[in-house]
């Protein structure tokens, strides 16, 4: 019997954006596509403004293990544009990101790495984990780089210390 595929949620706020990003990578033959636009597709989109409690979702935590590892990892689910840090981003358009997108806590789903071998990974949690580095949320993030990149006055000395 074949594996069943884990159901996948995804919030009506992520899936244009998620939908377009799959389109663009297809046309432009992106190793990871295919498989996007795949588990997008056969997403269950629900409709909230509030976070989706115990699933993967974009700008979140998760916690998964791959291959049945012993360590667990926890990254935060960004677009590919919002990669800033492998070692705390996860981008969705990776196989691994493409792989916990939409995917509840102690689900478990296989994927092909880039390379091609297929590996299982599940996922343990949606919570940023203990001791992990406090973050501006996504829309302060993008204003607060926003600011620091604009030109200063002749006159600015840069930031000031309170």
């Amino acid at each position: 019997m074949a594996d069943q595929l884990p159901p996948i949620i995804i919030a009506r706020r992520d899936y244009a954006r998620l939908e377009r990003l799959a389109d663009i990578a297809l046309r432009e033959r992106h190793p990871v596509g295919r498989f996007l636009m795949s588990e997008i597709r056969r997403a269950v989109v629900f409709d909230t403004s509030k976070r989706l409690d115990g699933v993967a979702c974009i700008n979140e935590w998760v916690t998964y293990r791959v291959d049945g590892s012993r360590q667990s990892e926890s990254k935060i689910l960004v677009y590919p544009e919002e990669l800033r840090n492998d070692q705390i981003d996860l981008s969705v358009l990776s196989p691994l990101g493409a792989a916990v997108l939409g995917m509840s806590i102690g689900r478990r789903i296989k994927f092909f790495s880039i390379e091609g071998g297929l590996h299982s990974v599940i996922v343990e949690n949606v919570v940023a984990p203990a001791g992990a580095p406090l973050l501006f949320p996504l829309k302060a993030r993008r204003e607060a780089s926003r600011t620091s990149t604009r030109s200063r006055g002749p006159d600015d000395d840069g930031p000031q210390a309170a």
